[in-house]
């Protein structure tokens, strides 16, 4: 697949773990190495089979790998980039991250020196759920996934397109700057709007069995893990600010107009909102 004979994937939640039970269940896919630093994980994606060898220490799992996957939180993999810069893999190997922000990560990559073997690739794929156990190996299939390189990393890139095309995946070519800006409005900011919605119901007496599939549907991202989250906020991109703020006009300009009685007007919004979604 793509020339990877051995690759090592750091990190095997749902997007590590799913990424290397898809290179396992791949047609003469790569061996696979993964580390965790959760050893329950580890010893679950070795009995799956999704990994051949999955060591406590994660140099061990990178060792002679000609692609290693950082599918860890953005703190940590901004970490591992420049400890691999120093040694462990190969200094030919391609290096390649999952994460939903891109700008930390390259920056990294750069200052580590290593821009030039550095993929960044985010699949439009997840889940609310956390750990190899929400993990599967169709997860990326049909999935968009956004691929971000220094223009040095030319040959890389062509590799890890193909790879992702391989798995079934769709990869598309994006700059840092509009990838960024583009998940802090389709992906962060829904986030957090279902943080609000359940944060608002669980003060009202609510718990998740009172609701309908409407509300199950807009609370859903609410269950996802802070951790991962944490590191992704704290390098948040402006607009994910300018939308939270648009948001809440837009919700307090709702109350104002129906606690007046303009039912009509709410109405009105509502079917731009519907014609929106059929676009």
């Amino acid at each position: 697949m793509s020339g990877y004979r051995r690759v090592a994937v750091i990190g095997l939640g749902v997007m590590g773990g799913s990424f290397a039970r898809a290179l396992t269940a791949s047609e003469a896919g790569p061996e696979v190495r993964g580390w965790s630093p959760d050893a329950e994980e580890r010893h679950a994606a070795l009995f799956s089979g999704a990994v051949v060898s999955a060591p406590k220490d994660w140099r061990e799992a990178v060792r002679d790998a000609d692609l290693v996957v950082l599918a860890t939180p953005l703190r940590s993999a901004c970490r591992l980039i420049s400890d691999l810069a120093d040694d462990p893999a190969p200094q030919d190997a391609t290096i390649m991250d999952v994460s939903s922000l891109k700008a930390p990560i390259v920056r990294a990559a750069e200052a580590a020196g290593v821009s030039h073997r550095f993929v960044g690739a985010h699949p439009m794929a997840g889940s609310e759920a956390s750990g190899f156990f929400a993990s599967r190996p169709d997860l990326f299939s049909g999935s968009l996934v956004w691929i971000v390189a220094d223009s040095e990393a030319q040959a890389h890139t062509d590799r890890v397109e193909a790879l992702w095309s391989a798995l079934g995946a769709e990869p598309e070519r994006t700059t840092t700057a509009s990838h960024d800006r583009l998940m802090s409005l389709v992906s962060h900011l829904p986030q957090l709007t279902a943080n609000g919605l359940a944060a608002v119901l669980n003060g009202s007496g609510i718990t998740p069995r009172d609701l309908g599939p409407g509300g199950k549907d807009m609370t859903r991202l609410a269950a996802s893990n802070p951790v991962m989250w944490e590191g992704l906020l704290d390098e948040a991109h402006p607009d994910l600010v300018h939308g939270l703020r648009a948001l809440a006009e837009h919700l307090a300009d709702i109350a104002d107009r129906l606690e007046g009685g303009d039912v009509a007007s709410v109405v009105s919004k509502m079917k731009t909102t519907r014609n929106w979604t059929s676009e």
